[in-house]
């Protein structure tokens, strides 16, 4: 079995000008093995492990754009035979916010044509798409996207088909595809714009990069004070997840030097006592400031209603660099 971050998958799928499977699949990752089939032959099968609503969006897709995923996925695997669908396997967390407008503008183009080919019924998912529609003309609106479908709800968009007379399958898919060109290109377009902070070399600490990479995604898009304050709210939950990767209690001590108890969440004591503890004495105390200076940026920002886009991309930048100094002396880095 191999374990695969998915950057082949991607690389393969920007060179079909699949850009939307590979923005789908920028918080993905590949389990890829074989097992035996009815027959005794080994059958390759290859599982897309994403947060939501990422893993709804590709469970969502049709199946020749599963098929087409699923050629990606082993692309550069040479032992392994080419599945025709992948499964898909939803991670514990939960992204939300302007990085989830593609999959939101995915899930919800398909539904439309899931109702219009009879493969969903309408009042089993109608609340959903109402939701859903609302947050997704929010969404476009805050993106500066174009949205113009028009239908509030499924029974509007099944009566708009009655009275235009779209009596073919065909004819429904090709109205909502088109309906979706647009912003679905346009939500493509802001998952790829090149970032202004560096991406740095994973540490491997899972949480600490995907928290990362969900950060520098919400950057991209990000557009208003609140937004960019959000960004602040990342970067914390970044520094606890790097915290609770590097703080041992039994090892660093559970208490600070003032006798406080280190809570599970207190990322600014967790790395002060991991760092007192690897890089000790006054040789080493522009790194401790250095560290310090990052959580307390974090946490200024998370709370700053005056935040700006350069707030936002300096308490990032600052985060990744307080990651990549951390992994250094942890020797997560070569």
């Amino acid at each position: 079995m191999i374990d695969s971050d998915g950057e082949d998958a991607r690389s393969f799928l920007d060179g079909l000008r699949r850009g939307d499977l590979s923005a789908l699949l920028l918080h993905a990752r590949f389990e890829i093995g074989t097992v035996k089939g009815d027959w005794g032959q080994r059958q390759t099968y290859v599982t897309v492990i994403a947060p939501q609503p990422f893993a709804d969006a590709v469970s969502a897709l049709p199946e020749h754009d599963r098929k087409r995923i699923a050629e990606a996925a082993v692309s550069r695997q040479n032992t392994y035979d080419k599945p025709s669908d992948v499964s898909v396997r939803a991670t514990s967390d939960v992204l939300d916010g302007p990085v989830t407008l593609l999959p939101e503008l995915i899930i919800h183009r398909e539904m439309m044509i899931d109702v219009s080919e009879g493969r969903q019924r309408i009042q089993e998912v109608d609340d959903y798409y109402g939701a859903r529609q609302a947050r997704v003309v929010e969404g476009c609106a805050a993106a500066g996207i174009p949205y113009s479908n028009p239908h509030a709800g499924l029974w509007d968009y099944f009566h708009f088909w009655k009275a235009e007379n779209m009596t073919t399958w065909a004819d429904r898919r090709e109205y909502v595809r088109k309906l979706f060109a647009a912003p679905v290109a346009a939500a493509v377009g802001r998952v790829y714009k090149p970032s202004p902070v560096l991406e740095r070399e994973p540490t491997g600490w899972e949480r600490v990069d995907r928290s990362l990479a969900k950060a520098r995604l919400q950057l991209h898009s990000a557009a208003s004070e609140e937004e960019w304050q959000a960004i602040g709210l990342v970067c914390r939950e970044v520094l606890i997840s790097l915290g609770q990767a590097v703080y041992d209690a039994d090892l660093h001590g559970a208490e600070d030097d003032g006798g406080t108890k280190i809570g599970p969440s207190d990322a600014r004591r967790q790395l002060w006592q991991w760092l007192h503890y690897e890089m000790p004495g006054s040789d080493n105390k522009e790194i401790r400031a250095h560290i310090k200076s990052s959580i307390d940026l974090a946490l200024s920002l998370q709370h700053k209603r005056t935040a700006t886009r350069q707030m936002a991309t300096l308490c990032l930048e600052a985060t990744s660099s307080a990651v990549a100094v951390v992994a250094i002396i942890a020797g997560r880095t070569s």
